[in-house]
C-alpha cells in the first residue's frame, strides 16, 4: 500500500502478535488496504506490505501494573494523535490492547464522527478486581466499568473469544444499544494450513530432540506467575521413571529460571526445557508434541482465553488443561471430546491423565483427529477472519462509498 492511498480500515493493537498480522493481512487484501499501529517489535519487524501499512508506537511494558500503565497510556497519546492525521472515514477495529483502547473509539465517534468495532481479548477492570488489586466498590473501578459502558454501547459491534468471556462482559454494559444488537464470539485462529500434523519421523524438531517412539506432552508459551506450572512439573517428577513420556517446556516468562532450577535439583531427565523458538520452527515444534499442556489460571476463568489451544489443535495434539470445571478452556475441550481438563493443582488427576493418553493410544489417536478436525472447521484461519470481515461490513458503508466500492469479497 503506498503512502498516497489512505487505508480503508484502521487497526489499533499494542501487541499485534500473528493473530492481529493475519487479520491484517486478509482484510488489507479484502478492503483494499489497512493501516495498523502497534508496539509489537516481531510484527513491525515484518515490514509495511502492498495491503499492510504499519506504524510504530510505545511497546508494551511487562512487569509491575504501574510499568504496564504507563506503557498504555503512551501508546493511548500517540494513537490520538495518529487517529487525526489518518481519513476520518475511515473506521476503526480497537483490541483491548491496551484496555483503555476503547475509551478511544468512543472519543473519536463524538469528534470525528468515526464508527468503530472492539475486539475484546481480556476483560478489564475484572482482572485486576479478581488479582486483589481494586475492590469492586473502588473509585477507580466503578469510573473504568461507567467509561467501559459508553464506550461498548457506542461501538458498532463487540466481539470477544469465548461464551463465558462474552456473558462477563455483558454484565458491563448492554449489548442491545450497540448497533450491532449482541456480542459477537470469535475465538482465536490458527493457521491450519501452516500448522498441520506431522509424522514424527518426518519432523525435523522431533527427530532432533529425541521425541520419536516417546509420548510428547509439551507447554508452549508464556511462563507467567499465574499459570499452573507447578502441577506440570510436579507430573513430571512422578513421572521420571516413565521413560517413553517425555515434558517438554518451551518459551520464556517469570517461571522460566524456576523450571529450569527445579530440573536441575531434581535431575529430572524426562524433561526438556527450551526458549522461544524461531517464528518459522513452530510449526514443527507444536508438531512433536502428543499431547498439549494448557493452563487457564483460577483468576483469569471467564476474563480470557489462551490462544494457543488453537495452534496445538491445528498441529493435531491432544488437549490436557488445568482449569475450573465451569471454564471456556474446559468447555471446548468437552464440546470436541479432544482431550482432559483437571482442575488446577490437581497432580493426581494430571498424572492420570498423562498415563490414560500413554496406555490408550487409540484413545489418543481419536483425540488428536478430532482437535485437527475441530480447528479445521471451527478454529482455522479463513472461518474465522470472514466472520470478522462480515461483522465489520456495515462500517464500511460511509458517506462516500469510497470503501464498499474497494472492498472484495474474502
Amino acid at each position: 500500500m503506498g503512502e498516497s492511498r489512505s487505508p480503508a480500515l484502521l487497526i489499533l493493537n499494542q501487541m499485534a502478535g500473528p493473530m492481529t498480522w493475519e487479520l491484517a493481512e486478509d482484510l488489507g487484501a479484502a478492503l483494499g488496504g489497512v493501516a495498523l499501529l502497534t508496539g509489537h517489535p516481531d510484527t513491525l519487524a515484518k515490514g509495511s506490505r502492498e495491503t499492510v501499512q504499519l506504524y510504530p508506537a510505545a511497546p508494551y511494558q511487562r512487569g509491575g501494573y504501574l510499568r504496564r500503565a504507563l506503557s498504555w497510556l503512551r501508546y493511548l497519546v500517540q494513537a490520538f494523535f495518529w487517529l487525526w492525521r489518518m481519513p476520518r472515514n475511515a473506521p476503526l477495529l480497537l483490541f483491548s490492547n491496551p484496555p483503555l483502547l476503547p475509551w478511544l473509539g468512543c472519543l473519536m465517534r463524538r469528534l470525528r464522527g468515526q464508527r468503530y468495532a472492539v475486539m475484546v481479548h481480556d476483560v478489564w477492570p475484572d482482572v485486576l478486581v479478581r488479582m486483589g488489586v481494586w475492590p469492586e466498590r473502588h473509585p477507580a473501578v466503578r469510573l473504568w466499568r461507567w467509561l467501559n459502558r459508553r464506550s461498548y454501547e457506542r461501538a458498532d459491534v463487540v466481539m470477544t473469544l469465548g461464551e463465558t468471556m462474552a456473558a462477563n462482559l455483558a454484565r458491563q454494559f448492554d449489548p442491545q444499544r450497540t448497533r450491532h444488537g449482541h456480542i459477537e464470539v470469535i475465538p482465536p485462529w490458527a493457521d491450519t494450513g501452516v500448522i498441520r500434523p506431522i509424522p514424527k519421523e518426518e519432523n525435523w524438531f522431533a527427530r532432533e530432540h529425541d521425541q520419536v517412539g516417546k509420548l510428547t506432552v509439551m507447554y508452549s508459551g508464556n511462563m507467567g506467575m499465574a499459570h499452573d506450572i507447578e502441577t506440570m512439573l510436579a507430573a513430571a517428577q512422578r513421572l521420571q521413571d516413565t521413560p517413553d513420556v517425555h515434558f517438554m517446556f518451551i518459551g520464556a516468562g517469570p517461571k522460566w529460571p524456576w523450571v529450569a532450577d527445579t530440573i536441575h535439583e531434581h535431575g529430572l531427565a524426562n524433561v526438556t526445557l527450551m526458549g522461544w523458538q524461531p517464528e518459522e520452527a513452530l510449526p514443527f515444534s507444536l508438531a512433536a508434541a502428543d499431547v498439549g499442556l494448557v493452563s487457564l489460571e483460577t483468576d483469569a476463568d471467564g476474563l480470557a482465553m489462551p490462544s494457543k489451544v488453537y495452534s496445538m489443535m491445528a498441529a493435531g495434539t491432544a488437549l490436557l488443561g488445568l482449569s475450573r470445571q465451569t471454564s471456556d478452556l474446559q468447555k471446548l475441550i468437552e464440546q470436541h471430546k479432544c482431550g482432559v481438563n483437571v482442575e488446577p493443582g490437581d497432580v493426581d488427576g494430571f498424572v492420570q491423565a498423562v498415563m490414560r493418553f500413554r496406555n490408550e493410544t487409540s484413545s489418543l489417536d481419536v483425540c488428536r483427529q478430532r482437535s485437527r478436525r475441530a480447528a479445521e472447521k471451527v478454529y482455522s484461519r479463513d472461518v474465522n477472519i470472514r466472520r470478522v470481515h462480515q461483522f465489520l461490513t456495515p462500517l464500511m458503508d460511509i458517506d462516500t462509498g469510497r470503501t464498499r466500492r474497494q472492498s472484495e469479497p474474502l
